[in-house]
C-alpha cells in the first residue's frame, strides 16, 4: 500500500552573508528550514511566505528566477527543488512529503520562533550547516541554493 502524500512548501532563506535561516524543530528533533502543510486556499508561494512568518516572525519573498511571462495569467514561481520526503517518524502516521523548496530572501521582521512547533531560530552560514543535526540533504541542498543565487546573480 502507498503511503499517503502530503503536499508541504518550504524556504532556503538567505542573507546577504550566505547564511541560512533553520529552526530547530520538536517534531523531528533536527535543525531544518522553516516551512509546513499547504492549505487548500493558497498556491505554494503564499503557503511558504506564511509558513516562514508563522513560524519565524519574519517577512520573505521568493527570489525568482527567469520563466515564462504572460499577461493574460498569473504565473507561479517555480521552486528551487521539489523533494518526495519519507515522514516515518515515530511521532506521525507514516506519510511522504511532496516538497516545494523555495529561495528566499528576508524583509524584514523580528526573529520570534513559534515555541509550539521551533525551539529556536537560527542563522547559520551555509557551509556550517553540515555542523548540525540535520536532514542528511539539507546541507547539500543549502549549498546548491547559495550556488544558484550567486551564478544567476538574482
Amino acid at each position: 500500500m502507498r503511503s499517503a502524500r502530503h503536499f508541504t512548501a518550504a524556504a532556503i532563506i538567505l542573507d546577504d552573508r550566505d547564511r541560512v535561516l533553520l529552526v530547530s524543530h520538536h517534531k523531528i528533533g533536527l535543525w531544518i528550514y522553516p516551512g509546513g502543510h499547504l492549505e487548500a486556499d493558497e498556491d505554494p508561494v503564499e503557503g511558504v511566505v506564511r509558513e516562514v512568518r508563522e513560524e519565524t516572525g519574519l517577512r520573505v519573498e521568493v527570489i525568482r528566477a527567469k520563466s515564462f511571462e504572460h499577461p493574460a495569467i498569473r504565473v507561479i514561481p517555480p521552486p528551487f527543488a521539489i523533494l518526495d520526503i519519507d515522514m516515518n517518524a515515530p511521532s506521525s502516521e507514516a506519510h511522504r512529503h511532496i516538497e516545494l523548496v523555495y529561495v528566499c530572501r528576508p524583509l524584514r521582521g523580528t526573529l520570534t520562533p513559534r515555541l509550539a512547533e521551533v525551539g529556536e531560530c537560527r542563522w547559520v552560514p551555509a557551509l556550517e550547516v553540515g555542523r548540525l543535526e540535520t536532514p542528511t540533504e539539507l546541507p547539500d541542498l543549502v549549498l546548491a541554493a547559495v550556488n544558484w543565487v550567486h551564478a544567476a546573480d538574482l
